[in-house]
């Protein structure tokens, strides 16, 4: 194990990117093979032959800077994504709702009738059906 710690000392790893890089490349391998695509499993060799490069890379400064582009527009997409997941989850015990004011995301628990709101963001009262 020292001999591969050694091999690896200097070198970049992985990271957000190259895991959905991953990610993407299995899955598009998968479609690939399932409609018999021999460019887009071609296309996937390519994605993984840049995985292996970004992880054996010794220009650090480089691949985090990619990394910190990929952020940028991968972030709100997963915020995005895990509260959709949230609210759905939780959808038979809360019911969601905007407020009239502001358009901020607010819950309530479910079956309480008629309730007085009062949005946390912008501090108007209004009255909503649970």
């Amino acid at each position: 194990m020292n001999g591969f710690r050694n091999f690896m000392t200097g070198r970049y790893g992985t990271d957000q990117l190259t895991v959905a890089m991953l990610v993407s490349g299995m899955v598009f391998t998968f479609i690939g093979d399932a409609f018999r695509l021999e460019t887009l499993t071609l296309l996937t060799y390519a994605i993984f032959i840049g995985c292996v490069f970004r992880t054996m890379s010794r220009n650090i400064s480089a691949r985090r800077s990619e990394n910190q582009k990929f952020m940028k527009y991968f972030t709100p997409v997963m915020t995005w994504s895990k509260s959709k997941y949230n609210m759905i989850r939780s959808g038979r015990s809360y019911k969601y709702f905007k407020c009239p004011n502001c358009n901020q995301q607010l819950r309530a628990p479910r079956g309480k009738g008629k309730i007085a709101v009062t949005c946390q963001k912008c501090g108007i009262k209004f009255i909503q059906n649970s």
